[in-house]
Order: C-alpha cells, then structure tokens, then sequence
C-alpha cells in the first residue's frame, strides 16, 4: 500500500521515481486524473470505500502492444483509443454511499488497454447464449470488471479488422445478454469518470427497455444516481448523463 500512495501527487508525464531500489513509472496526466477518481471516493462523507486497489504501473504497458496486435492478428485500433488508457496493472474500488444518502453502490476495476488486447476472449458456456452472441463475443477483450463483488458483468472491446474505433459491449450477468453500447471506449472511460462504476450505469447506452418489469429496478437505479452524484461530486457536470436518460425513457415510453 505504501508504494500504491506514492503514486499520489506526482504530475511528471511519463517520468521514473526511485523506491525502495526499484524504479517506478510515474503516472501521466491521465492517470492522475483516475487516481483522483479514487481519492474522491475515498474522501467524501457520503460514500463508504469497501474495497480499493491502485496497483504500480505495468512497465509491459507500452503502445508498441497495439503494432503487435496490428501485425500478428490484423487489427489497428485508431490512436485516440490506443493514447486513453492507464497502465496500473489494477485500478479499481467498490463502494456503497452512506446514510442518510439513498442506497447506491458501484465497481470498476481497470487494467491495461495494452495487455488486455492480448487477452483471451471471455467464454459463454451458458446454454442461455446464442450461437450468434458467442461468435460476436470471440472479439471481446474485457475492459473494466466487477471482481470484487463476482458480480460477473463487465464492459469489453470488441475487435475486429478494419474496424479502427472498436464497438463496446457490456455483458449484464442478470439477463445472460450482450448489449452493444452507444458510445466508444474514450466515451465509456469518460463516462465511468463520472458514474464512478455505479452498477448497470451502462443501461445509459444501451436499448435496454428501461420501462418493463424486467429493469425497473434498473431505471430506478440510473434515476437514483443522477439525483445522488451530483450532490456529491459538485465539481462534476452531470447534465448530459441527465439528457440521456430523460431521452432514453422518452424513447421507451414513445417506442
């Protein structure tokens, strides 16, 4: 944990710190901005951290990851993905909000954007899922997870050769689905900047039917969070996140 604070406060892009007889990557711009995510979960009053990881940056993290995959397997990723990632090996928390806040709670764990291209895909043994799903899911690589609480929901990548801006998926453990996303994954990281990881936050951008019996509980939540965050994070804009659900509900009650 020690090593983990020293992270906190350096401002150098991309420089090397001494400890403990190691060198140690120091943090760019970007990923001071996540660690800060971090700190203002684990300094609010109205929020209880139950779990945090900020491991060391992985030196194996580099952007020569993505000329690999482009000449081993055929796929380029276009810069603007390939320049917003961290490279802690894990970045994560699982929190809950306290009295007299309403009931709200949410995870996130990131790793790597460089070594998780190299993953295996996830597997989909489940008999629930289509062969269609499965032959869609041969290109995820798992971009944020939920293994704290083994939830088993997670956001992926999916690639594909000659797609550049790759498609994100979210796979909702509760429904056995995957639900393509309506944004790409420099607007999922921004997006999970701000919803801070509050779980099925995702549901945002997907077409998932927000109005039936199946994700009421689901559209409370959303609701729930747009009206909690911002009380809580006054430094944050949450207006487009508030316009988008206000249109997906619109457009569940029209459809």
């Amino acid at each position: 944990m020690q090593a983990e604070r020293e992270f906190r406060g350096m401002e150098e892009f991309g420089g090397m710190e001494e400890f403990g007889g190691m060198e140690l990557e120091e943090p760019n711009a970007y990923e001071q901005g996540w660690l800060a995510v971090l700190d203002e979960l684990r300094d609010s009053p109205a929020i209880d951290v139950l779990h945090e990881v900020r491991d060391d940056i992985d030196l194996m993290a580099e952007d020569s990851a993505f000329d690999d995959l482009a000449e081993w397997e055929g796929i380029e990723i276009d810069p603007g993905p390939c320049q917003a990632y961290v490279r802690f090996s894990q970045l994560g928390c699982l929190w809950r909000t306290v009295r007299p806040e309403q009931d709200l709670a949410g995870e996130f764990r990131l790793s790597p954007l460089p070594l998780s291209v190299h993953e295996y895909p996830p597997e989909f043994t489940s008999p629930l899922y289509s062969d269609e799903q499965r032959e869609i899911s041969s290109g995820f690589r798992i971009i944020d997870s939920s293994p704290f609480t083994g939830t088993g929901s997670f956001a992926a990548m999916r690639l594909q050769p000659g797609v550049g801006n790759p498609e994100i998926w979210f796979s909702d453990h509760r429904t056995n689905t995957l639900w393509k996303m309506d944004l790409d994954y420099i607007a999922y990281m921004e997006a999970l900047r701000l919803t801070k990881g509050t779980f099925d936050w995702q549901h945002l951008f997907t077409e998932a039917p927000l109005n039936s019996e199946e994700f009421a509980g689901t559209a409370r939540d959303l609701a729930a969070m747009l009206d909690i965050l911002p009380s809580v994070f006054t430094d944050h804009d949450y207006t487009d996140l508030r316009a988008r659900l206000e249109a997906r509900e619109g457009r569940v009650r029209r459809a």
